[in-house]
């Protein structure tokens, strides 16, 4: 194109020079993602091959540190993937750890003190005979609303007021 016809064209706006270099970086920005990509694909079926590596080899054919060696690496693997304890984990103030323990049952130890007979004779309130029960004296007896004791039977062991002699 001729000097004029460009003088001209570069006062309306257009400038052919100008739309002949955007399209020329176009052109460049597109080869250039493309190999990008092709590099990116490269890169990715290497890290394939790296991870299928020992893998790869069928597992009775393995030796034993190659087998923990796998099982090590794909434990840090799922590793990275979850976050760590302490961003999966609450943060709480001591009046939330307080109020969560209170919440809690009380787990306290038992120890065989003796039959029921014997409770019942050391603590006269029948709540505080219940809490110094085994586990397996309080699965054999029954403690009614009235004050009795009843074993597994239903026979009377406590009336409320005394010890009802269960033996025959």
């Amino acid at each position: 194109m001729n000097r004029a016809a460009k003088n001209v064209l570069r006062k309306l706006g257009t400038d052919i020079d100008l739309d002949e270099e955007r399209q020329h970086l176009t052109e460049q920005e597109a080869e250039e993602a493309q190999q990008r990509q092709v590099a990116n694909e490269a890169q990715r079926t290497a890290e394939r091959n790296r991870e299928a590596g020992i893998s790869s080899i069928p597992e009775e054919m393995r030796s034993e540190s190659e087998k923990r060696h796998d099982q090590y690496r794909r434990r840090q693997a799922m590793d990275g993937r979850s976050p760590s304890a302490a961003e999966r984990l609450p943060i709480m103030t001591a009046a939330q750890r307080k109020a969560r323990d209170k919440d809690r049952p009380k787990y306290h130890a038992t120890e065989f003190e003796g039959p029921i007979e014997k409770l019942i004779e050391k603590y006269p309130d029948m709540a505080e005979v219940q809490r110094h029960l085994t586990l397996g004296q309080s699965m054999k007896y029954e403690f009614t609303d009235d004050g009795r004791v009843l074993d597994r039977e239903g026979n009377l062991i406590f009336d409320g007021d005394k010890i009802v002699s269960s033996k025959k």
